[in-house]
């Protein structure tokens, strides 16, 4: 029942809205500004003397320009895969002469030609008098190990060693970068150096001597390809010529004309045939006339006969006219003898010469059926003979072809010789940098900015992560549920460290730590259910928390209010209020009066400064403390006190290292649990609450830091320290409702 009571009478939680979340963030930045800025700072700084130790570097880019040979295809060609392939092809291209670009060989060319194994860049011991230990020293963390130093030393003396070449090779690589101008046929060759010029003079050695490398290779190529071609020529040129003598030669052995050939002969033996045959026609004629003597003709023939008919059909009509006897007839008689006779001498004339004719035609007929067989048997022969010839003939033909290709091909490369250029051509040169490719001074400190801003954030959190302290009421709320009464300043003051508790409370009315114990006693009251008799029981987790000053001011503010007020001194092992009440005149204390052995007015003593304290303590400590405040007389004790005082104050041991306070929280009408501010822990304050297991009303910090805590932006009223100044000379009209808002709104 007391218990359930307790519990009604427990003010309820002050009703706070919500704040967001990034409010809260916010809050948590601005209580860790300090070392959020710290932070900050020490990263900028270190970026600063970083960029101011770090040697600027240099970059100078050549472009050059990659000859795809890109090829336009006719409109029925252009498919998807064709267009592939085409695009496979370039890229691969592009590929090819970045990887020839950043070949070692052509590196190692260009450290032979710039000599930079004697360049301090690349061979840190190219000049050993500027060397520092400094530098020894970084030579041994990165690159340069003992062979690498002696390589470079030797190099120093004179003699460049191959190794030597080969690790300034190295390096020349590392500083070397190479990469296609995005989708383009542009490469950009780019060198990184500490000196600008060096920087574009490397760069652009580099795409010279590849250049000049691949002419030259191809130049090398071609002239071994004009050398094996001028041999090969040479040697077509011994065979054709052997191949052709031997052809003469055997057309002298064989006599075989050099001309058409057997086409020559087939066309001579078919001219004779024809021609036999055109004789034969004419032999035929020449007898078939020569054997018809009465079908001979000739143009006298002819005449003569023609006369022989006119004769006679004269001779006819003058014998019919004048008879035989007559001597016209007599005289065409005669006329017409002496026609035949002409006649059968030009017949026998035309005969013989039809004869001759005949036989001269059979014997141009022999002769030529002899030349056509000559001819024959000749062509036959030429067959034979020029089978061997062909094959000679064939052999000298292909030799012919082979050797003029080959010779035609050797001129076009010689022709082709002083047009040779590379895969790639120089398109920019590159130009000596202005500005320093590294570090970006700007980019870099804007880079340790945002890196300052978020390793402070990290700090921050692990900060707040690693707080282990509780320090506000929102903490304590969330921890155990329970409110917090008041806040209570630490006296940084030596001087009013040396005033008494009851004295600043009472004397120094407008001081805070009076304002807020007055809060905290205020606030006791109101929630009390009592309004007499009240009894208030101060412990706190560890020694040294302040649950003395407490109960002393609970007391004080109290009185101060104009009520009766009593403080208990419980602790029976380190009684602590010796220096606030006075010795009695009976000597007797409360040890005497839980043993029966004085009475309640003998042990009550009170405060030589101020009168209106009473106090009950223990002059020494108790043998067995857990047997006094067990005794029944505690309880007698209490009850009597209840019907004298307004307040009672039990100043109880802390809860953490004995059980006396649990022994007499069942006497007590309100509980209040005193913390230690920035030194009690989550962890503390709950096995403190678990060890107590009773029912707390509240609990108070004692030893705040005012001002930290406002800084600290836990959102309570203290935050708002800064804009008013504490003290004795402030007006109660301005300091006593801030001290009330603070006391309330801390709980």
């Amino acid at each position: 029942m007391q218990d359930r009571a307790l519990a009604d009478m427990r003010p309820p939680p002050p009703s706070v809205p919500q704040q967001a979340s990034g409010v809260d963030f916010l809050r948590v930045l601005r209580r860790h500004q300090r070392r959020l800025a710290i932070t900050f700072l020490v990263v900028i700084v270190l970026a600063a003397i970083a960029l101011a130790f770090i040697e600027p570097r240099y970059q100078a880019t050549a472009v050059m320009r990659v000859d795809t040979g890109e090829t336009v295809l006719p409109a029925e060609e252009e498919t998807a895969a064709s267009i592939r392939d085409a695009e496979l092809r370039r890229e691969h291209q592009i590929e090819t002469q970045i990887q020839l670009l950043q070949s070692r060989p052509l590196a190692r060319q260009v450290v032979r030609d710039l000599a930079l194994h004697d360049d301090p860049e690349f061979n840190p011991y190219a000049n050993p008098d500027k060397r520092t230990s400094w530098d020894n020293f970084l030579d041994r963390l990165t690159f340069w190990n003992v062979d690498d130093r002696a390589l470079a030393k030797a190099s120093v003396k004179g003699s460049t060693s191959p190794q030597l070449i080969e690790r300034t090779t190295d390096r020349l690589l590392d500083a070397l970068k190479v990469d296609q101008d995005g989708q383009s046929s542009f490469v950009d060759v780019t060198v990184t150096s500490v000196s600008p010029d060096k920087a574009a003079r490397i760069a652009n050695k580099i795409t010279r001597v590849y250049v000049k490398s691949q002419v030259d290779e191809r130049q090398s190529a071609i002239k071994r390809r004009i050398q094996t071609l001028g041999e090969r020529v040479a040697e077509l040129r011994g065979q054709l010529v052997s191949t052709e003598q031997s052809i003469a030669s055997y057309r002298r052995s064989r006599g075989l004309d050099p001309g058409a050939g057997n086409d020559a002969n087939s066309a001579q033996l078919g001219r004779a045939a024809a021609e036999l045959a055109a004789t034969r026609g004419q032999r035929a004629e020449a007898q078939r006339r020569s054997g018809s003597a009465g079908q001979l003709m000739s143009p006298l023939l002819a005449e003569l006969r023609s006369q022989q008919a006119s004769v006679q059909r004269r001779l006819g009509e003058l014998a019919t006219l004048y008879g035989n006897g007559h001597p016209d007839v007599k005289k065409a008689y005669a006329e017409l003898a002496q026609l035949d006779g002409n006649i059968a001498t030009e017949s026998a004339r035309v005969r013989s010469q039809l004869s001759n004719e005949a036989s001269a035609q059979q014997s141009r007929e022999a002769q030529l059926a002899g030349d056509v067989a000559s001819l024959r048997a000749r062509s036959l022969n030429n067959i034979v003979e020029g089978v061997p010839l062909a094959d000679l003939e064939r052999n000298a033909q292909a030799m012919q072809t082979v050797y003029l290709a080959s010779l035609g091909r050797l001129n076009e490369i010689r022709r082709d010789e002083k047009n040779v250029k590379a895969d790639a051509s120089i398109a920019s040169v590159a130009l000596q940098p202005t500005q320093p490719s590294f570090p970006r001074r700007t980019q870099i400190m804007a880079a340790a900015a945002v890196a300052a801003i978020m390793f402070g954030l990290i700090v921050v959190m692990l900060s707040e992560a690693l707080d282990t302290q509780v320090r506000s009421a929102a903490q304590i709320w969330a921890i155990a549920g329970l409110p917090t009464l008041g806040l209570i300043p630490r006296l940084s003051d030596r001087r009013e460290q040396r005033i008494a508790t009851h004295q600043r409370v009472i004397d120094h009315p407008y001081s805070t730590f009076a304002e807020s114990v007055r809060s905290i006693e205020s606030r006791l009251a109101r929630t009390s259910g009592r309004a007499a008799g009240n009894v208030v029981m101060v412990t706190s987790p560890l020694p040294g928390d302040g649950k003395t000053t407490l109960s002393i001011g609970l007391a004080a503010a109290a009185i101060a209010r104009g009520r009766r007020a009593i403080v208990i001194d419980f602790d029976l092992r380190r009684p602590g209020l010796g220096s606030t009440l006075q010795r009695g005149t009976s000597g007797k204390d409360l040890l005497d009066y839980l043993a029966g052995n004085a009475t309640l007015d003998e042990i009550i003593l009170t405060s030589a400064s101020t009168p209106a304290i009473h106090g009950i303590r223990a002059l020494r400590s108790a043998p067995d403390p857990g047997a006094a405040i067990a005794s029944p007389r505690v309880e007698t004790l209490i009850a009597a006190l209840r019907a004298r005082y307004d307040v009672i104050v039990l100043n109880t041991p802390p809860v953490l290292a004995v059980g006396d306070a649990q022994e007499l929280a069942p006497y007590a009408d309100q509980t209040v649990m005193v913390l230690r501010w920035g030194r009690t822990t989550p962890d503390l304050l709950r096995s403190a609450i678990l060890q107590f297991g009773e029912p707390i009303t509240g609990a108070a910090f004692n030893r705040v830091q005012y001002r930290k805590h406002a800084q600290l932006r836990y959102g309570d009223s203290i935050q708002h320290y800064r804009k008013y100044t504490y003290g004795e000379e402030e007006s109660p009209n301005r300091l006593a409702p801030l001290m009330r808002l603070i006391g309330r709104r801390a709980g």
